[in-house]
């Protein structure tokens, strides 16, 4: 099998959008780290800390 690496020409970022339910599910299964995006506003930026912090709690307990 051929690497994507071939089909998509290299770009440094992708701009992409997620419901908040399914971001948080990502978080939580462990599929999608904070260290993998960024947020583009101070409001996001709140919504992703809480859903951090709630998974991490959540992973305490």
């Amino acid at each position: 099998m051929q690497s994507s690496k071939n089909y998509f020409p290299k770009q440094k970022a992708i701009h992409v959008a997620f419901s908040p339910d399914r971001l948080e599910a990502l978080i939580s299964q462990g599929k999608l780290h904070a260290a993998d995006f960024n947020c583009l506003d101070k409001k996001s930026k709140r919504t992703v800390w809480s859903m951090l912090l709630a998974a991490a709690a959540h992973r305490l307990s």
